[in-house]
């Protein structure tokens, strides 16, 4: 009955396969979630309701869906994947995928108050530093912000001269 499409199966399952092993920059790892959660807590969260068995599947999952947001968010202001990845990138993706993952485990749509605020105040970071009111680089070298204006020295309302006798504070 299912004969005839075990060749199909196979091929898909070999792209799934090759897609999901390609090298990708994740901005949070399972280290860092487990030390929000426990092993067993983190267990129930992605799938086994006895708490006994991490689903590292649905953990790479949610971490993945996490950073996807992350650069879908930051691509046209900075060159994404990040490396390295500033601190304050680690927080929001760590927080996003916590919130994946309580959505994964209750398809009931029901979030937790507390893991709904902090998605939102992820996805509030997120369009802070998109819009450039957040710094996410700690060290000046390693990223400079660009002024870009159409005016020349000789059409400008203040011109070197006068901005010269301005003593800065």
């Amino acid at each position: 009955m299912v004969e005839h499409l075990i060749p199909q199966i196979r091929a898909i399952s070999f792209v799934c396969f090759l897609f999901h092993n390609v090298e990708r920059k994740m901005y949070t790892n399972l280290n860092e979630l487990l030390l929000e959660f426990g092993p067993e807590e983190l267990a129930r969260l992605s799938g086994d309701p006895s708490g006994g068995n991490i689903n590292h599947t649905r953990i790479a999952y949610a971490i993945e869906n996490a950073s996807n947001l992350v650069d879908s968010f930051l691509r046209n202001r900075f060159t994404v994947p990040f490396s390295p990845v500033p601190p304050m990138i680690k927080l929001v993706a760590r927080e996003l995928t916590i919130a994946n993952l309580f959505e994964y485990a209750n398809h009931t749509g029901f979030l937790p108050p507390t893991i709904a605020k902090r998605k939102s105040y992820a996805m509030y970071l997120l369009r802070q530093i998109q819009n450039g009111d957040l710094q996410i680089f700690t060290n000046e070298s390693e990223y400079r912000r660009t002024l870009l204006t159409n005016k020349e020295n000789e059409n400008r309302l203040f011109n070197d001269d006068l901005l010269d006798k301005f003593v800065e504070l």
